[in-house]
This record gives structure tokens, sequence and C-alpha cells, in this order.
């Protein structure tokens, strides 16, 4: 099975919240875990650092920033994160996967498990709620954005859904500013393409316990504000190698 990895960074490595250099950090010592991996099980590994030339991503910057915002003095740069979904068919691979850039890879992690249509963890945060009674999402859950796999089917299905959205400049659901109510709004559309993931492949340190974040899991996600200070701490203490 031929299977590739994707990870974006356009601008910072990643949202920046208070603290611009988190992204700089990130890109030294968490993304490098990720080719890591993929070089270990032989998975092609890709970093997108540019906007599609052909389709206009920065109209979803609206509501956070005007498009000539200086982004290295920090904030979201909401339409990035719109990039990964319009990456998620290519014919050539029969499945990919899309990673944060605040994941990561123990050196001892898993290879990938087998990916069946549209896979993704459940998000125990309360964004959900903005989506969840609105629609039928499968299993009424509601999934994070930031680890997901698709095979071929599934990827062109969701490839298909966001050139959309973009295209249409439809505005976020349910007023939910964020690429996840996209993505969970096309689940609740597509059941039957529709899977989840064990814990252990997106493992949230501002949802989980901390303390079990290094216990078997095999992609530690940093997300969050709080959670970015946990990651210096972590770095300063050696553990993330």
């Amino acid at each position: 099975m031929k299977i590739k990895v994707i990870q974006v960074k356009i601008g910072t490595a990643s949202y920046a919240y208070n603290s611009p250099k988190v992204g700089d950090a990130f890109e030294q010592h968490l993304m490098p875990t990720v080719s890591r991996y993929c070089a270990k099980y032989g998975y092609d590994y890709t970093l997108i650092t540019d906007y599609p030339k052909d389709r206009d991503l920065l109209w979803f910057n609206k509501n956070t920033k005007p498009k000539d915002y200086d982004y290295s003095v920090g904030g979201k740069q909401k339409a990035s994160t719109l990039v990964r979904y319009l990456n998620m068919f290519d014919e050539e691979y029969d499945a990919i996967v899309t990673l944060d850039n605040d994941i990561y890879i123990p050196e001892n992690a898993e290879p990938l498990p087998e990916i069946k249509g549209h896979m993704a963890v459940q998000d125990l945060g309360k964004g959900w709620g903005l989506i969840r009674g609105r629609y039928n999402l499968p299993k009424d859950t509601f999934v994070n954005g930031g680890v997901q796999m698709v095979n071929q089917e599934a990827g062109k299905r969701i490839y298909d859904y966001f050139c959309n959205v973009v295209d249409k400049h439809i505005e976020p659901i349910a007023g939910y500013h964020s690429d996840q109510g996209y993505m969970n709004h096309f689940r609740s559309l597509k059941h039957d393409v529709c899977h989840l993931l064990d814990f252990k492949w997106n493992y949230m340190v501002g949802c989980q316990s901390k303390e079990g974040r290094f216990n078997g899991n095999n992609f530690i996600h940093y997300a969050g504000n709080a959670e970015r200070k946990m990651f210096y701490s972590d770095l300063e203490k050696g553990l993330l190698v």
C-alpha cells in the first residue's frame, strides 16, 4: 500500500497563539519526528509551504485577520488549515495521512493502521457543541482534524467537498469558524466512509491524562495554548527525542 503523509506550513509552522516563536520550535523539534516516522516505515512525506495557485483560500481568514496581516507577529492563519483537504486525493497513492505540526511521534510509534474511508479521533473538547445536534454525525461523534487518514475513495470525496467550499466561499458551518466544522459536516453526509481511530493516534494532551501521554501513544498532540507550555516543558526535560 502506497501512503503519503502531509503537513502544511504556510507562514509559521502552527497557530502561534500568544507565542509567535512556537512555530519555529515545532519545526525544529516536532516535525522532524514525523519525517523520521515516515522514513522508518516507508511512507512518502510531503511538506506543503504555499497556497494553491488556482484557488483563493484567504477569504477564510476574514473573521480573524485582514489579508495583509503580518502573521510573523502571531495570530491564526485559518485559511492554511483548508489546504490539507485539497491534497487528500492523489491517484498515485492508496491512502493519505494529514498531520498538524504540533504533533510529536515517539521513535517507538507503531506503523499506521489499516486505512479505511475517512478516519479520525473523537475530539473531547467543547468546540463540537456547535455542530452536534444540528447534523447527523456518525455515532454522534465530532472528530478532531489534527490527524486524518483517508483511502483513495474517501480522499476524492472530501477533496470534491472542499473544492466546493473554497470555490463558492461557503460560510463556516453553524458559525463554527474552523476547518473542523466543514470536515465534520462532510462526515455527517457520508456515513458510509467514516470511521473512528483509537485515541493513541491523536492523543490530545489537553483532553486526556497528561501523565499518560507517553504511555503507548503514537501521535501526541500539543493542541491549545496551555499545551504549548507543556511542549516547552517536555522539551526542556529532554522527553521529545
